[in-house]
């Protein structure tokens, strides 16, 4: 394809839509408080429960002890996800971060419980009775140092090679394929 001549104007040039004011059929709905969200259909299922995501409060470090007793005790409560219960924690295919800390705390907001009920509030007020302690350890703030020995997703069927350049190496830029 040779790419010799301009384009000429296109939509958002001539912001046709781009930058026009557009009426929203939820809008009046969603400022009034009686829009129905995908979570308020409890007749869709039966049995709906909601998970709330504790995070990790430290950057870096270990899980040294986690008291999940009074959250697991609370109304509406089904279970309280861990390390300890959760089985197997490896990493996946694509992603490479481990979906719960175990017990080591890879970065800050990792999640390190979920904690299931009857109602999102349930879940979310027994989140605040988890209590955990930990061991703090010192960071790693280099990234090109950090590229040598960190895990890199392969490449997947759907994408290019998986880029891999710090900004600062002298390795080269592996770019995606267009295709």
């Amino acid at each position: 394809m040779k790419f010799d001549t301009l384009a000429g104007p296109n939509p958002i040039d001539r912001l046709a839509v781009v930058g026009q004011p557009l009426d929203r059929f939820e809008a009046k709905l969603k400022t009034t408080g009686t829009a129905t969200y995908a979570y308020e259909h409890r007749g869709v299922a039966p049995n709906i429960c909601y998970g709330y995501i504790l995070g990790a409060g430290i950057p870096k470090g270990r899980i040294t002890a986690i008291d999940t007793r009074q959250a697991e005790a609370a109304p509406g409560v089904l279970a309280v996800v861990t390390y300890r219960n959760a089985g197997p924690l490896g990493i996946g295919k694509f992603y490479v971060q481990r979906m719960l800390a175990s017990p080591d705390v890879d970065h800050y907001h990792q999640p390190v419980a979920v904690v299931v009920a009857e109602t999102f509030e349930q879940a979310r007020a027994a989140a605040s009775l988890v209590r955990i302690d930990y061991a703090r350890s010192a960071g790693r703030f280099d990234l090109c140092a950090q590229l040598a020995s960190a895990p890199i997703a392969p490449q997947m069927a759907f994408g290019g090679p998986t880029e891999t350049d710090g900004g600062t190496s002298n390795r080269p830029i592996q770019m995606r394929s267009s295709r």
